[in-house]
Formats: structure tokens, sequence, C-alpha cells
């Protein structure tokens, strides 16, 4: 991993000097550094990135008022993913690291070396957790990995000559794989590792969203939303962007909403294809769009935006100081980390709270920052950082 991490270095130390100097616990230890707080009653299913297979970003249930920390664990650090939930476990990736931990109190059940390096959120399907690894060179494993979740063995690998960096979406059919840096390919792979099939789609290709017997993608240089027959990869229908997407597409009831980077968002029938509306907000769109109660949230430069599901009208639009993470609606509250912040809206944008989450030392690099989104689950919010934190939060 030197030359990533080296980059990262750099990186991470010029935002550092520049924004707050070296705060945090300095150390060249790298073993993790575990924070004893309090026990937290937290259970669910959060399974995938953006939580469903249509990449919905929307959960039921409570989020905290005024949260406090209940306790921080530092596993890792580097990228750090939006924190998957299985029953009583958490999964959370950092940059080629997949750590599982007790959602109740923090504490490590094991950690797996799945490859190089790695932007996705991992996904859990009955006893298997998925993720992907990129950049891994002749030598060094990539592609998909498929990990047992009870002691964290990895059983197989597939698409291991392809760099993938889009989180797996898996369902009951199979895992369905976007593309990565410089790599066009999409796949659909069995649940025992046999590859189904293959396309190249000619540009990368984010985490795609499954809508009846349809895989949909959508595509970075060339522009593009694509749906793909899920059994064989075959073109069902293919249409043209205003910009480069580079966000998952989310399936909202019969209609796919896809954003790109020139700030439009468009609503797509699922079955056709055809544009049924189509909407600018105020800067370039990088994550998925969130589905909440009749309102396609959307995470922007500088801000949030509420549309309105069947007309793209916007309802309300809220200025954030940092470039958002994809949101998460969890019942009436809106979930998103900025910079080093959870923040929580309300329905109609008003931010509610914010937490701040710490920076930390790491040899001559000060590293933070809420990479994924923040989730929720009975009432705790759990969060992962670029510092090599996972949170939970609630109020106690």
């Amino acid at each position: 991993m030197p030359a990533r991490r080296a980059a990262l270095a750099l990186l991470g130390g010029t935002l550092a000097a520049a924004l707050s100097g070296c705060l945090g616990d300095d150390t060249d230890d790298p073993e993790p550094t575990t924070v004893t707080n309090r026990p937290v009653d937290a259970a669910g299913s959060v399974p995938q990135y953006q939580v469903d297979a249509g990449n919905g970003g929307r959960l039921d249930g409570p989020t905290p008022s005024s949260p406090t920390v209940a306790w921080r664990r530092t596993p890792a650090r580097y990228d750090a993913s939006q924190p998957v939930v299985d029953g009583d476990a958490v999964y959370v990736g950092f940059d080629g690291d997949l750590v599982k931990l007790a959602a109740d109190t923090g504490d490590v059940a094991w950690t797996v070396d799945a490859g190089h390096a790695s932007d996705a959120t991992p996904a859990v399907h009955g006893d298997v957790v998925y993720t992907t690894v990129w950049n891994g060179g002749e030598s060094v494993p990539r592609g998909l990995v498929a990990v047992d979740a009870a002691d964290g063995t990895v059983r197989w690998r597939a698409l291991t000559d392809n760099d993938v960096n889009a989180s797996p979406t898996p369902t009951d059919d199979a895992v369905f794989v976007g593309g990565g840096y410089e790599n066009g390919e999409v796949a659909a792979v069995e649940h025992d590792g046999t590859v189904r099939w293959r396309r190249d789609l000619g540009a990368y290709a984010a985490a795609p969203a499954t809508v009846g017997d349809r895989v949909v993608y959508a595509t970075g240089e060339s522009a593009s939303a694509v749906a793909l027959d899920a059994d064989t990869g075959e073109t069902v229908w293919d249409r043209s962007l205003d910009g480069r997407a580079v966000a998952a597409p989310t399936v909202v009831g019969d209609a796919v909403l896809v954003a790109d980077e020139s700030g439009r968002v468009r609503a797509l029938d699922a079955a056709t294809g055809d544009r049924r509306w189509r909407t600018a907000v105020d800067d370039r769109v990088t994550h998925s769009v969130a589905r909440g109660d009749g309102t396609a949230v959307v995470a922007h430069g500088g801000g949030v935006t509420g549309l309105g599901v069947e007309d793209g009208e916007r309802r309300w639009w809220t200025e954030i100081d940092r470039d958002p993470t994809a949101p998460v609606v969890v019942g009436g509250t809106v979930l998103v980390g900025a910079g080093r912040a959870v923040i929580a809206l309300g329905a109609d944008g008003v931010e509610r709270w914010r937490v701040e989450t710490r920076e930390r030392s790491y040899t001559d690099v000060v590293l933070g920052g809420v990479t994924g989104s923040p989730v929720a689950v009975d009432g705790t919010v759990l969060v992962a950082t670029q510092a090599g934190d996972v949170y939970a939060l609630d109020d106690g």
C-alpha cells in the first residue's frame, strides 16, 4: 500500500496544516486505540450501501434528539465506509481492511485484510459479507471478496483481474458489481463465486441498483444511465445524461433517480428509461439520492436539497459548510456527514443537531473526517471516520 498511503499522507498532512494543525493522539504506534464509554442497546438491519439493493437510503425507527458519544473504537485508519449492520454486528471497511464490531460495545471481533485498497461499503447477505478491492496489481488480490461473517475467513474471490471500487449490491439472485477507476466492466456473480456475466460499459460505473429483473448503472465518462437484464447482462435501455454520473442510481417505486456532476437530477421510468422529470440543484452531485416521504433528498456541493418525488419541484434547501456524504433518511430525520461532523436535519431540512468527530495524528499525518454515510438503528447512530474511528452516538 505504500504508493496510495503516501499520497494520502501528503494530502492529509497538507489539509491538516491548513485547517487545524496536529490534533488528537500523537503516536507512531499503529495498534488500535480503545475508548471505553457505555454500551448501547442497538441491533437491526442495514445490510448494504444506502440500505437496500435499490440504494433507497431509507430506514425506519427513531434517531437521538441530543446525542453524545456512547462508545468510540479505533480499529484501523484511512478511508472509512458507511457502516452496515446485521443483527448485533457492525461491519466497516477501511481502505482494504474489513472490520467486524459488536454493535452494543464496539468490541472488535475480527479484521480481514481484503486487499490493497477499497472505497466500498461492504454488504451482508446471509452469512457472508461481500466487499470489493482495487489497485492490487498483478500479485495482490482485487475484485469481489466473500468473507465468512462468523469468523472472517475468506470464502472466495471473483473478478480478480479487475479493479473494483464500487460497493457490491447483493440480492437473493446474485451479487451485482460496478466498475472502478479506469475500469468500465460490470458483472453479476453467483453466491458461490461463479461469474454469471460480464459487460464492458466503456466507462466507470457506480454501484448498481436493482429493480425487478433489471440492474441499473450510472456511468462516468459516457454520461449515461443503463439498464441491463439481470439474468443475461443484455442492454434493456440506455439514456444519456447531462454530465458524468458517479452517484449510484436510486429506485423509488417504478422510477429510477439518477444524478450527475452537472447538478441535474432526473427521474426515469424503470421499465422504459423514459424521462419523467429533470431538475437542477445548486452544485454537482456525486452521491446517491435518498428516498424520503414524498421527497427525494439530494446531497450536493455545499448543501442538501429536498425535491418532490413525483414532480422534481424543490421543497427545501439547506446550506452545509462542507460537502456532505450520501444522505440516509431515518423516519423523519436526514443524516449526513460533512467534514468531521455528523449532522441531523428535519424533514423540512432544518438542522436539528450535529456532533463533531475527532482528528487523530498518525506519524506526521492528521486523519479525520466522515467519509461514509451515518446510519441509525434503535435510536443509535453509527458512523466511521478517516481517523480510523467507529462511533456510536445516542441520547444516553
